[in-house]
């Protein structure tokens, strides 16, 4: 039987002189889909002059681990190596948490992740919503909210703009509840060139669709969602692919550089050929992570 996450995680000495370690909690798949986040974090806290590594399923001790993935963590015994091993951490939550379970997961071990929270250094989140969740359970003093922004290594050559148009729209990300009976209305637009991304498509393939794509796509996941997903959008439009949102909140901004608006408007837009949008602006020119990141490293 194939190890799960669990079993391969690991908490091992560290043989690096770095300062801080960026550590990726949770399976091969969530790797990959927190990508963005983790390569957004490495450059921009090298480019603020630190030494960093990164890990999967593992901390270093004689370092500052920034955790990514802390949800994967409230199994008893990972406490208890945490508590044993004494490795200092940070976590950086890009989960939706209440203050009584993480994505509104039934089941969800809250009282071990209350005591991941108290034991972590400080907590650093890009949704404000996040804040009221610590607020309720005591651990504000820990929080801090640091916007997600742009870095220079967010443009890729991997994404040609000046390819030949395929797709009349990419979405990338997880394809499932709402959003795959969105993505099954678009589909069945008269003429409509839709590609989906998801954990069954090569990771790397993504940057060839968005190569080849007139728009690419943030869709909401459903009611529960309480924010934008900031990582699809700056990705896309860093690299000039312009984003059709149906996102209903967004109390961070992140929408700024969409064209925002109903499932309805997005599909109308697709089913008149001569509908056009395009961006205006710069990332570049706006919220920079370096810059976010900085008053706490």
């Amino acid at each position: 039987m194939a190890e799960s996450a669990w079993q391969r995680f690991r908490y091992l000495p560290s043989e690096f002189t770095v300062k801080l370690n960026i550590a990726h909690i949770g399976s091969n798949d969530w790797f990959n889909f927190k990508a963005d986040i983790i390569y957004g974090l490495y450059h921009s806290l090298t480019s603020l002059g630190h030494e960093v590594s990164m890990s999967h399923n593992q901390f270093f001790t004689g370092v500052h681990n920034v955790v990514i993935g802390a949800d994967w963590l409230v199994d008893e015994g990972h406490l208890q190596h945490i508590r044993q091993t004494q490795a200092e951490f940070s976590i950086y939550d890009v989960e939706c948490f209440d203050g009584k379970t993480i994505n509104q997961r039934a089941g969800f071990k809250i009282e071990n992740y209350l005591e991941l929270l108290k034991m972590s250094r400080f907590i650093c989140t890009p949704y404000r919503y996040n804040l009221q969740a610590y607020q309720a359970c005591g651990v504000s003093h820990k929080a801090t909210y640091a916007r997600w922004g742009y870095f220079d290594e967010l443009v890729t050559p991997n994404i040609n703009r000046r390819a030949t148009i395929q797709h009349d729209a990419v979405f990338f990300g997880l394809a499932k509840g709402e959003r795959q009976i969105k993505l099954d209305r678009l589909a069945a637009i008269a003429g409509m060139r839709l590609r989906t991304v998801d954990h069954k498509t090569p990771h790397m393939s993504r940057d060839y669709y968005l190569s080849s794509t007139r728009y690419g796509l943030s869709l909401c996941a459903g009611e529960g969602e309480q924010f934008v997903n900031p990582f699809r959008i700056y990705m896309m439009t860093a690299n000039g692919v312009p984003v059709l949102a149906d996102n209903p909140r967004d109390d961070d901004g992140y929408l700024d550089f969409t064209a925002s608006g109903s499932m309805d408007d997005i599909c109308a837009f697709f089913a008149d050929p001569e509908s056009r949008f395009e961006l205006t602006g710069s990332l570049a020119d706006g919220v920079r992570l370096a810059d976010e990141l900085k008053p706490l490293f």
